[in-house]
């Protein structure tokens, strides 16, 4: 049976006041990869690191050529 591959992930540290900051920095990271590197990230995980802190992993997805 063939292996699975292992999944590439990306750590990113947010600070934030308030959740709609915390979410609006998620979208903006995640489109900036996007846009730079030709990839989706995934959320895989979050682990807060104390008041208005989170450490977030994604998952890196790469992005299936166009069909013609």
């Amino acid at each position: 049976m063939p292996k699975k591959p292992e999944k590439v992930t990306i750590n990113h540290d947010f600070v934030f006041e308030k959740d709609a900051d915390f979410d609006a920095q998620i979208t903006a990271f995640r489109a900036e990869h996007e846009a730079a590197h030709d990839q989706i990230l995934a959320m895989d995980a979050r682990r807060s690191l104390g008041p208005g802190k989170v450490r977030v992993t994604f998952r890196v997805i790469e992005k299936k050529g166009k069909k013609r």
